[in-house]
């Protein structure tokens, strides 16, 4: 709830800087008051006299109500109406050549200080303001040139207090100035700290999370190496299977959602990047849906996809895995919120030519809908769609977030069409670069049986035991040797006592010597030895950069698969039985 006005405490009102200028304010002016109502008696002229009281009583009511009745607007009112009223009627008896006008124009210029500059003192500023002008305007239509009031007022003292009046207004219009530049220096120096302390903070919210990202994928590859080598056993049977691979899907989607805390974070912080390589469009495609025909079935569901043929042999630059993501999280939310019916995935070429592809992409289904008040909140972070008749559904509500910010990135958007209990239909436009042949080695990956060896001898450094055990077994049979080390010092050990070891599996975040480090030396022993960054961060431009210059060879993130770990290594080492 915004500060009301009069919840201000006056111990604490005290130390603030509008209410210091205020009282000085209050007492420069009153003590103006007071100069002229002397000097006014004091040359016999006693009807300005009485007349520059009026405004005196004015100060003091302005104090009453504002120390003991706690009123901070009813004061300025007083104080500008009774001034007001005061420096129309001396410029009335003694003539607008007297420049009593000038007090007008400093109340003016001090009005911000007078009155706290939050948005709820807004109205009243410019009543104030408005006041001011009134009386100004009033004091030159009604008031002569020269006083016609007293007939023994000379020029020459008119000039004077001309030039009394507008001595003192300069100088307290100097002495504002002075403070107002003073103050303003004071705010841009705190708002200078307070953006330091906001980055600083930030970097470190930065670090925080891009370790405990680190963590959080460091244990669920553990997760996904045990499962991994259960569910791939050799025996025919393994004991409550099912169990294991419940484990595996929730190890999966455990996974995604550390990815989507880690993306959301990039994107907010402005580091998302996409990374595009040639792709044959319709081949990944084709196969985008299939992850979730289970999901589907088990809701019976049925789960349709079409892709345009004319993407058939059409090479395009991609983010092949960012327009997975997209296009999971749309199925995924699809299947989410229906429950009869269908979902179907389809992709269709809107213009081709030589140099690129329109393809629109579209994510239908027949689910309970979007309520026309919610269709743009859904693309909004942590938002989940709720009804009356189903809570909260599951999930983090940043799928469609990020969604978003990566079909962004792309130079489109995600649209959606939606009735309630009917159906939503999510789609989006791309554009993609053509290109007329993949690299060689983009060519086709592989799939890995058990029938083919690697003619390498390879050093794994990793001090997370379970990821030690896992990536062991999967090289077991398919190398000569594999060594093993726990940290830099004991890579580098390994190293120099053994020179037939030609590919380094190293990790980068390890104690007493990190793979960053570690690096260094084992080239310098080495220069000769393929090294690959194993790593549970999410690689980016950045880290990616920074690992070439120090000299590794490649990167393999965590967590892996046999297929993802062998079709790194066989890029590096010869393949000598290969079924």
């Amino acid at each position: 709830m915004k500060e009301g006005i009069h919840s201000l405490k006056f111990k604490d009102l005290r130390q603030k800087t509008f209410f210091k200028l205020a009282i000085r304010v209050y007492i420069f002016a009153t003590l103006a008051n007071f100069y002229y109502t002397v000097i006014s008696f004091y040359h016999g002229f006693t009807t300005s006299a009485v007349i520059t009281i009026f405004p005196l009583i004015g100060f003091l009511l302005s104090v009453y109500v504002f120390i003991v009745k706690r009123n901070y607007l009813a004061g300025p009112y007083f104080v500008y109406i009774t001034l007001g009223i005061a420096t129309l009627g001396l410029s009335y008896l003694e003539g607008i050549m007297s420049g009593y006008y000038w007090f007008q124009l400093g109340l003016i210029f001090s009005l911000p200080y007078v009155i706290r500059r939050e948005v709820y003192f807004q109205k009243h500023t410019n009543i104030l303001y408005t006041i001011t002008i009134i009386f100004l305007v009033i004091s030159f239509l009604i008031s002569p040139m020269y006083s016609e009031y007293y007939k023994e007022l000379t020029r020459e003292q008119i000039h004077y207090r001309f030039i009394l009046n507008s001595s003192i207004n300069f100088l307290l219009i100097m002495v504002f100035s002075l403070q107002a530049l003073s103050h303003n220096k004071f705010f841009i120096k705190k708002i200078n700290a307070d953006k330091e302390i906001a980055e600083n903070e930030k970097d470190r919210r930065t670090k925080v999370l891009s370790n405990l990202g680190h963590e959080l994928r460091t244990q669920i590859n553990s997760i996904n190496g045990v499962t991994q080598l259960i569910l791939g056993s050799d025996t025919n049977e393994v004991p409550n299977k099912k169990y294991f691979e419940i484990l595996d899907c929730c190890n999966d989607n455990m996974l995604l959602l550390v990815n989507d805390m880690l993306d959301i974070h990039k994107i907010e912080s402005g580091r998302f990047e996409l990374f595009k390589e040639p792709k044959v469009l319709f081949d990944f495609l084709n196969k985008i849906t299939i992850p979730f025909i289970n999901k589907a079935e088990e809701k019976n569901l049925e789960l349709h996809s079409y892709i345009d043929p004319k993407l058939k042999d059409v090479i395009v630059n991609v983010d092949e895995k960012r327009i997975a993501q997209v296009v999971y999280n749309l199925i995924s939310n699809a299947i989410k919120f229906t429950e009869q019916g269908s979902i179907t995935f389809s992709v269709e070429v809107k213009d081709l030519n030589k140099h690129q592809v329109d393809v629109q992409f579209i994510v239908n289904d027949t689910g309970i809908g979007i309520a026309p008040k919610n269709i743009k909140k859904v693309f909004e972070s942590f938002h989940q769609i709720q009804n009356e008749s189903n809570p909260v559904y599951g999930g983090t509500g940043l799928g469609l977030a990020i969604s978003q910010s990566i079909i962004a990135a792309m130079d489109s958007e995600i649209r959606i069409e939606s009735r309630l209990n009917k159906g939503t239909r999510f789609y989006f436009p791309l554009t993609f670069e053509r290109v007329e042949a993949l690299p060689n080695n983009l060519v086709k990956k592989e799939a890995f049986s058990d029938d083919f060896l690697l003619n390498s001898n390879i050093l794994v450094v990793e001090d997370n035991m379970v990821s030690m055990m896992y990536a062991k077994k999967l090289l077991g049979k398919h190398v000569a040797n594999v060594y093993e080390g726990t940290n830099g010092v004991e890579a580098i050990e390994r190293i120099k006592a053994h020179s037939d070891i030609d590919i380094v599996l190293l990790d980068l975040e390890m104690p007493i010597m990190n793979g960053f480090k570690a690096i260094a030396h084992i080239k310098k022993h080495r220069p000769d030895v393929t090294v690959i960054a194993f790593t549970a961060n999410i690689p980016s431009t950045e880290i990616i950069n920074k690992l070439d210059d120090l000299g590794f060879d490649d990167i393999l993130s965590k967590p892996f698969n046999k297929n993802d770990l062998f079709t790194v290594l066989k890029q590096y080492a010869q393949s000598i039985d290969f079924a």
